[in-house]
């Protein structure tokens, strides 16, 4: 099976030069430097994005509850299930828009998981084009080979996925906090030399 098959996949809007200011914005515009890959928990700044009037626009590229949207240029190629979005928020080019078909029973927070899985981010690595920065092209992610996983099997999977992420950030907290411990003995240390 492929992702194009079970999948809809849209392009992000495009904005030639750049997201034009508006005095009367419309929406607000999700751009790769308001994407953190880094961050699982907070990946999207919705408060930072730019505001654009699109009320001319003939076509609804709004973001909704359980598309994931997916970076398309970048060596990594990371997906993030939006189990909530904010009001007339639309993707610029540089992202992929994937919502479930009607007759698809692939749960979409599986399917996230499965986009950034490190053997699926290989795939798209691959199969990406460009000498100079890695872009996937929609037709090559519509031919993502995608698993037969019964619904049950894909519950258990993003349960554990979830716990996996959880405990993931609990540790990175931890290791943040033992970390400015060390940087205060430092600038105590510091401060005893002056």
């Amino acid at each position: 099976m492929k992702l194009g098959e079970i999948a809809e996949i849209r392009s992000g809007r495009t904005f030639k030069n750049g997201v034009p200011e508006s005095d009367a914005p419309t929406h607000s515009v999700i751009q790769l430097r308001d994407f953190d890959k880094d961050e699982d928990q907070r990946p999207i700044k919705w408060d930072q994005l730019n505001k654009t009037d699109l009320s001319n626009s003939k076509v609804d590229s709004s973001l909704k509850v359980d598309d994931i949207l997916i970076v398309a240029k970048g060596p990594i190629k990371k997906a993030i299930y939006l189990s909530s979005v904010p009001k007339n928020i639309v993707a610029n080019q540089h992202f992929f828009i994937i919502s479930a078909k009607a007759n698809s029973t692939l749960s979409q927070q599986f399917l996230a998981y499965y986009l950034n899985s490190s053997d699926t981010q290989r795939w798209m690595l691959d199969n990406s084009s460009g000498s100079y920065q890695s872009t996937l092209s929609k037709k090559t992610l519509s031919e993502l080979p995608i698993p037969n996983v019964s619904d049950s099997e894909q519950k258990l999977i993003v349960e554990a996925a979830d716990s996996v992420r959880t405990e993931i950030q609990l540790h990175q907290l931890l290791i943040k906090g033992r970390q400015q411990e060390m940087d205060a003995v430092f600038v105590n240390l510091w401060k005893n030399l002056s």
